[in-house]
This record gives C-alpha cells, structure tokens and sequence, in this order.
C-alpha cells in the first residue's frame, strides 16, 4: 500500500480511521534484513518515500542508530542531507550543493584534509571505495541519502550517475523522499528508477533495488514514541495509541505536538479525549498560548525560514535584546513548535518542521508578515534579502528595489541562472506594464544564455504577449527547438535578422539557428547560419558555440572528417566542452570508436568540472553508444539510463527516447526481450507528441535489432529496408554506418540474399575501422557459403582473423565483431571437419559470456536445436555476432549475426558444454561480484585504465581489486588471466 494510498480524505474529529498494515517495527526490520543479506554479499539500494514530514528520515536515523550500537565490529556510516532551498520566490539551488556535501561526508571518514570532486561521480567513487577499504581492510559502509527532493540538477545529475553504478559488495545506499505526486509542480523526481527492480543479466550481479512507502506511525509505533517524548507519563491506556493513530494518521509531526500536551490521565484512558483537530488548528492552539513576545519570536523565525541566531529573530522581531529573556525562549522551546540548540552565550532557534512553519504564516495577518520580510531583507542581506525584500512586497509595485535588482542582475556576467532569478523580481515589481515586459524579456535572454528552457517554458504566456523583438524571438524559438517543432528556425531567423537588435542577441539567435539546422540535418544551412558570429562579437564562450555548429554543419555536408578538420586544431585551448563531446560523435560516426569514448571521456570530465557546455545533456548518449560498441554493456546501459534521466530534466523532445531505444538494444543483447520492448513503447510513445527525424531513426533501428534477437529477422529486415528508402538523417547515412552492416545480417537471414549482397558491395573495401573491416569479410563469408562456395567462406574468415592478429589493440575495442568472425568460421570448420573449429567456437562463446551477451554464446553450442528460433524460410542458421558496431545514438543497431554452418540449419555444429558449465569454476567463488567484473575485464586483455573508465572508478581502484584477484587465484600476472571466463 502506497502512502498516498493510506492518507484517505482526512480525519473527522472523533471518528477512527484505518491504518496502514505496516509499522514502523516491520519497515526498520525490513531495513535489518536487507542489510543482512549485504553483509553476506553483494548490494543493495533502498527509497523510503513518503508525504512530506510522515517520518522517512527519522526511519533512517533509527536504523543506523541501531547499527552504530553494534559498535566497532559494525559498518561505516555516512549520512548525508540535500540542503532544503532558502526560503523565497523562484529559488535557484546551488549548483552541486548535495555532491559537496557527501565529498565532504566522505573525505571525513576517509581521507580528512584530502578533497573529493564533488562534480564527477568517479571521484565521489574513490572517497567511497576509500571508506569502504579502511585502514584494516574491506569494511561494509551503509550510505544515507537524506530529501533527494532538494538536490540541486547538477547533483542529481552526479549521484545518478553513481548510484546506477554502485554495486561493491558490503554497500547499502538508504535514501529518503517525498512521493513524487506530492512535489510542487513542475519539480522533476530524478531518482525513482534508481530504486526500482533491477532484473540480473547475463554474467552480472545487479544491486538488490526496491521502494519502501512510508505510512503514518500505526499503533504500536506510536504507544513508543509517545513513550519517548513522555518518559514520565504512565503507560497508554486500552485503545488510546489507536485513538491517536487515527487523530493525527500517525503522523509523527502532528503527534509529537498533540502529545505534549495532553494530560496523563487522558494518556492512561481514565479521562475522555478533548475533541481532535487537524495540524493546523493545533499548531493555531500552541501558538495562542505562547507568551506575546515569544509568538513575536515565532513569527520572525518562521519568516525567516531556517534556522537562525536568536539575535538576527529579535531584529527581524523588531525586539531589543532586553525585550527578551529566557522564559520566552523557554515557551518557545516547551510548546513543541521550535527547537533550541545553545552553544555557550549563543542560541540558535528553527521551527521543527516545514509543515509546522507553513501553518504558524498562515496564521499571520498578511500585513505583519509583508512587514516581517522586509525587516528581514535588512537584516540578512545578499540574496536572500532580495528574496525577503521581493516577498515583502506582496506583489505591490516597487520601482526602487526593482531599479535594484536589475542593476545587481546586470552586473552578474556568470551566473546568467542568478540573474534572470533577480531579472523576474524586478518585472514582479515594476511599476508599470513596459517595464515589467522588459525585464521578463532580459530574463528570457539570461535563461538562454544559462540553457535552462525548463525555466524559460514557465515565461511562455509572457513570451506570447510581449511585443516582436528579437529577444522574444530568440526564447520563442529556443522552446520550439527543443520541442523539435519545424517552425523554431523561423522564429530565429527573425531574431538573427532584427536590425535594432543588440550585437550579443543577434550572435545568440545566430548559434541557436545553427544548431536547430544542425539538428535537423540542415548541415549548410547550419554553417552560413553562424558564418557572421565572429564580427559580432568577441565573447570566447559564443565564437566557440559557432565552431562547433560549423564543425557539426561540415561533417553533415562532407562527412566526419570535414568536422573534425575544424574541431582537432582548437582541442587543446577550448574555452568549454561542446568541442570534445561533438569531435567524440564525429569519431563514432568515422567508426573509430576508440578515438570517440576517449573524445567523450574527455568531454565528460569538462562537464563534471563545471565548463559550459550546450551538448552536456548529450555525452551520456553518446557515450551509450560508444559502450555499445565496444561490449560494455553495463556501462552501455547505465549510460543510456542517465541519458533518458538527463533529458527528463531538461525537457529535451528526443534525447530521452533516443536513449531508450539504445537502451532497449543492450537489453535485447542480454536476452531479456520483455524490458527491451518496454523501452521501445515508451519511446515510442515519447515520441508521438514531437517527432524528431533522429529519434525516429534510433527507434527504428532498434525495433530492428530487437525483432532479430528474437528471430524474427523478415520484420527487422522489414524496418531497416524502410529506413534505407527515407531520407536518412546525415552522419547515418555513412557507407560504415552501423545500421548497415545490421540491415546485410537481417536480409541474409531473412533469406534475401541479392539485398545483402547489394548492400555489402555499397561498402569501402580500405580504409576502414577493424570492426567494419571484420563485419565485411565475415558478410562476404557469409554470402560466399549461401552460394555453396565453403572455400572462398574459410578465406574470408581466415582473412579476418589475421586482421585481429596484425592490431590486437584495435581488436580488443571491437570484442564482439571478433568473436563473430570466430563463430562463423567455426562453424564452417567444424563442418569441414578442420581440428580447430571446435577452438574457435569455444573462443567465441567466452567472449560472448564475458560481455553478457547470453543468448548469443547460448546459440554457438545449440547446433540445430536452435533452429525452432528461426524461420524456415531462411537459408543459414543463426550465429549472432555481438557487432559493437551496431549501437549509436544515430544508430543503436545492436549487434550482427555470424554465418551458420549450412541450409536451414542442418549443419550441426557438434557437442561443447553448456554456457552455465564454462562460466565459473570452483575456484572463482571466492570472488566477489566487483572483483569478478574487475577480472571479467582484464581477462578480455582491457588494460587497468580502460577497466577504470568502463567501471567509474580509479586506476587505483582496479590495482586493489586485482591484489585480491591474484592472492585468491594463485596467480601472478594479468596475462595469466587473459582468455579464461569468470
């Protein structure tokens, strides 16, 4: 049962109510269990949701309490609160407020006087792993995430992208939020998914995931917590801890105030209850019986809204420090509204609650309360004195502090989020109607500027109304951009050619125009669009946004390498990060996949370290697709997930089914078909209300990939032949594009092979990348033995191996593509009767269990069995090829298949072992999970870097990991790893 579910329509005075069924003895027993079974190994993830105040935090409190009295034996704990936003209009929340504070949490624990990078989430995973370590070996460490709700976007960002990745054994990650019905509207819930179900792969342990809501207190609970707030009450009375379960719904704010106050006999039940009233009307109750100068205390403290020095209340309470003494401060703390903390001579007062704030100002006259907050603007100061000032104001005209915060806005030339904060404050208080127009429209700007459309798709009613200028255009245009609406380039080109338009507008409209070109495959119109950028101004940020549109713009006309002509040169100096991510995908789209994750990796680390960037929401796609290619499907997938929770946060039209759909491809890989045609509806349907024609080509070309995992290759063969008769998107439409090599594997074994042969001879013979080059001599393979021609198939084949042979470092970013060639000509061998088929076929299904691509290294040894999988209209039999090649964000085509050995499927290949035999022996056992990913890796001849990168850790990291590796294996180099399947 949901806790929305168990809160019904509220609480008649004098009437019971049904309680939830489960208590809060069960949920903290639930909690010990999961943590039980990480300590046997493993991890785990788990949300505690809930209404606002019903109590997840001080769940989460008892139990670590209760596990911090197990005592130096017990695990390592670090809690960790996203701080609640200040108290005012519009508040903007700083940028990785949340990841500071677990670095800091960490480094405590840890590594004091050694800092973390809050800002990337390998960082925030040495800290961790560092905790984890310790001086005295591998400890278990439980990780309390508090209000996940206030994290600012940019933590959000970071925790997703470490928490969707955290699986080390003795970890548990405990987390608490809001119900996400229950946010403000608007408010993006980012981490739901992180806590859901989480279906094991192939060859991977996932995190033991789940959500726990959170329900009012039921009757046992509460007969102990009013236990513990009235130790010196006798014990409740017959049925009244379910009188006041039902009074306040077990709410632990309510009951803590109602409690205090009730007399003992009334507790012990020999007494009749007073009527029982809502929160509201209690807390209307304690504050009527405060002493005068200790309610105007109240009032300034829950104006302030944080906790505050006694002495800045007293200004804002308009007080003189002989105006109070400490009985009032006394009243306040014994009415149960406020809480007192007292360092020496200084005294700090917060109200307890959010829910016990907002009812104490609804109960203010709103004269005292506009008074109180422009007292407060005084006596803070900053920023939060404008929002004091702004609040006070209710709303009235203010041409002063409006002139204020123009001028204050104007002078922030970084923060453009700030300033067009400050900017929507002076137009709330100008005035006159001019004025206010204005100002929204610089704030528009600002919010262009900052790439925040979240923010500027709230001014589009303003927008609308405001009169044609250029800064209308501009913002109108940007929203209709990122809705992938045909009419943005209109509405930017209007603000590009406005002649009273100021210089630094027109450069911005300029880019915007470009990228909406680019976007839709527009690639000249993209580079005449930014062509005057530079003679109109000399902003370093803005000329290298029109570099990047131009290098987008050539690739698209010329193909990659034109791009990368202009991108490579100014690498090195580059003022943000757009130029490594965008060189990366001209990388990918060249097929040069080394060269593009590390282009990415590098554009990543630009982002994390706070350089701006307009292609951040795209490197996790990006670098989904590069992972993908390279095997790595793990990392494959976590990126795509991030990718989809990225555009969830910024509004983009495409991203987010675009990394769905590469996501539904490894889920395809993995054989786990029912969670990939999940993704492939949602993206679909994401896609329904603004089409985009790359989105809809990623989603074709993954419904492809998935109808050919499943067998039904005359469907796939179905979408890709209509995607090659469309116009496709530019940087798909190369010769060596991955989706080609698809579209050859599913028209073979469709039993189309004059497509097949057609689509393969479109392809370059030289020049290539290694995965190509080997996907090419695997498909002329395949052709040559659908033709009867088994000796020209063994040289083509043999062709590719000696191609892995002669740059071992090329094959080993191409693992799946290899094992493909390996397959194929295996199967043919072994039909021929060659002594070292059998070899090859076994090479290719340990490649195959090590990337976790199950169903694929299932079929090498199924023979014929596995002909009920395939149509009997095809010709050869199925041996998929794990094709890294076959996923982008252009183009998540998944792997290929490999030659079968003969007609229909009745060439079998002979007997090997079943896939669950040759995956580990006895002796892996003692491995744990991250020490079996570790070595999984490194046995595929990945070098300690390229495992750091694939698993978001350090160097380091992988070193320690391998000690153990080694000391429990008996061996003594990675090279005696190589090969062997763990």
């Amino acid at each position: 049962m949901s806790a929305t579910a168990s809160r019904g329509t509220g609480i008649v005075p004098g009437t019971p109510a049904s309680l939830p069924p489960v208590g809060r003895g069960a949920e903290i027993a639930g909690l010990h269990e999961t943590f039980d079974r990480v300590r046997r190994g493993g991890s785990a993830r788990v949300l505690l949701t809930g209404e606002p105040g019903v109590g997840t935090s001080s769940l989460a409190d008892t139990f670590c309490a209760q596990l911090a009295a197990e005592g130096p034996g017990g695990p390592v704990v670090v809690r960790v609160a996203a701080p609640a936003p200040v108290a005012g209009p519009d508040d903007v929340p700083v940028a990785y407020a949340t990841a500071d504070r677990l670095a800091r949490a960490l480094d405590a624990v840890a590594a004091p006087g050694r800092p973390t990078s809050a800002r990337s989430a390998p960082g925030l995973d040495e800290a961790l792993e560092r905790v984890r370590r310790g001086p005295r070996g591998p400890r278990r460490v439980v990780l309390v995430l508090h209000d996940l709700q206030h994290a600012d976007p940019a933590s959000a960002a970071v925790l997703t992208d470490l928490l969707s990745r955290l699986c080390g054994d003795g970890l548990l990650v405990v987390a608490t939020a809001t119900e996400p019905d229950l946010l403000p509207p608007g408010t993006r819930a980012w981490w739901p998914w992180l806590f859901t179900e989480d279906t094991a792969g192939a060859d991977r342990t996932p995190a033991e995931t789940r959500t726990v809501p959170v329900a009012g207190l039921d009757a046992p609970a509460v007969a102990a917590f009013v236990a513990s707030r009235r130790p010196a009450a006798p014990a409740l009375g017959p049925g009244v801890a379910g009188r006041l379960a039902a009074a306040t719904r077990g709410h632990p704010v309510h009951l803590a105030l109602l409690v205090r106050g009730l007399p003992d006999d009334v507790l012990a039940g020999t007494a009749a209850a007073p009527p029982w009233r809502d929160l509201p009307a209690d807390v209307a109750l304690a504050v009527g019986a405060l002493r005068p100068v200790a309610r105007r205390l109240l009032g300034a403290l829950a104006v302030l809204g944080e906790p505050t020095p006694l002495a800045l209340v007293e200004r804002v309470a308009d007080l003189e420090a002989g105006d109070v003494g400490d009985a009032d401060v006394d009243d306040l703390a014994a009415s149960g509204l406020v809480g007192v903390a007292r360092d020496g001579a200084r005294v700090v007062l917060h109200v307890v609650h959010a829910l016990v704030r907002a009812a104490v100002l609804a109960g203010l006259p709103s004269e005292q309360v506009g008074t109180l907050h422009c007292a407060a603007s005084v006596a803070v100061g900053g920023r939060s004195g404008f929002a004091h000032a702004v609040a006070g104001s209710a709303g009235r005209p203010y041409p002063a502090l409006a002139d204020a915060l123009e001028e204050s806005a104007t002078a922030e030339t970084i923060d453009h989020d700030e300033a067009a904060t400050r900017l929507l404050w002076a137009a709330e208080l100008s005035p006159t109607g001019a004025e206010r127009e204005a100002r929204v429209l610089a704030a528009a700007v600002r919010l262009v500027r900052a790439g925040a459309p979240a923010r500027l798709r709230a001014l589009e009613p303003a927008l609308r109304e405001a009169r044609p200028c250029a800064e209308r255009d501009l913002a109108l245009g940007l929203l209709l951009s990122e809705a992938s609406d045909p009419q943005a380039h209109t509405w930017l080109e209007a603000a590009v050619a406005d002649p009273d338009a100021p210089a630094r507008v027109t450069a911005l409209a300029a880019v915007l125009l470009g990228t909406d070109h680019a976007l839709h495959g527009r690639g000249a119109r993209a580079v005449e669009a930014v062509a005057r950028v530079p003679e109109l101004t000399e902003e370093p940020r803005r000329r290298e946004q029109a570099l990047v549109v131009t290098a987008v713009g050539r690739a698209q006309q010329w193909g990659p390498e034109a791009g990368l002509e202009v991108l490579e040169p100014v690498l090195p100096s580059a003022y943000g990060a757009d130029a490594a991510v965008i060189a990366g995908r001209l990388h990918l789209a060249a097929g040069r996949t080394a060269e593009g994750y590390t282009r990415l990796r590098e554009g990543l680390d630009r982002v994390r370290s706070g350089a701006m960037t307009t292609t951040g929401r795209l490197v996790h796609l990006y670098l989904a697709e590069a992972a993908f290619r390279t095997g790595r499907l793990d990392e494959a997938e976590a990126e795509a997930r991030v990718g989809a929770t990225t555009s969830q946060q910024v509004g983009s039209a495409w991203i987010g089914p675009a990394s769905r759909a590469l996501r539904a491809g490894v889920l395809a890989v993995r054989g786990e078909a029912a969670e990939a045609a999940e993704q492939l509806r949602r993206a679909r349907e994401d896609l329904r209300g603004s089409p985009h024609a790359l989105g809809l080509a990623m989603v074709r070309i993954s419904e492809a990939l998935v109808a050919h995992v499943l067998g039904d290759h005359e469907r796939a063969h179905r979408v890709l032949g209509a995607l090659a008769d469309e116009p496709v998107p530019p940087l798909l439409g190369s010769p060596t594009a991955p989706w080609r090599v698809l579209r050859a594997e599913v028209a073979l074994d469709a039993g189309h092979p004059a497509i097949a042969a057609q689509e393969v001879d479109g392809w370059p013979g030289f020049g290539t990348p290694l995965w190509f080059a080997l996907a090419r001599q695997r498909l002329l393979g395949r052709l040559a033995e659908h033709a009867g021609d088994d000796g020209t198939a063994t040289s083509y084949y043999r062709a590719g191996l000696r191609l892995v042979e002669a740059d071992p470092e090329g094959a080993a970013w191409c693992p799946a593509e290899v094992a493909a060639v390996r397959a194929a000509a295996g199967a043919l061998g072994h039909i021929r009767g060659r002594r070292d088929a059998a070899a090859d076929l076994a090479v290719a299904r340990q490649t195959y269990v090590a990337l976790g691509a199950r169903p694929f290294a299932e079929r090498i040894g199924a023979g014929s069995a596995a002909a009920p999988d395939v149509p009997a209209a095809r010709t050869p039999t199925e041996h998929p090829a794990l094709a890294a090649a076959a996923a982008a964000p252009t183009d998540p085509s998944g792997p290929g298949t490999s030659s079968g050995p003969g007609p229909d499927g009745a060439r079998a290949l002979g007997e090997l072992p079943p896939v669950d035999e040759a995956e580990s022996p006895g002796e892996h056992a003692s491995l744990t999970p991250r020490e079996r990913e570790v070595v999984r890796l490194v046995a595929q001849g990945m070098t300690s870097r390229e495992v750091a990168a694939a698993l978001y850790v350090t160097p380091k990291a992988i070193s320690y990991h391998l000690g153990n590796v080694f000391a429990k294996l008996g061996v003594t180099s990675r090279r005696q790893l190589w090969g062997r399947r763990f």
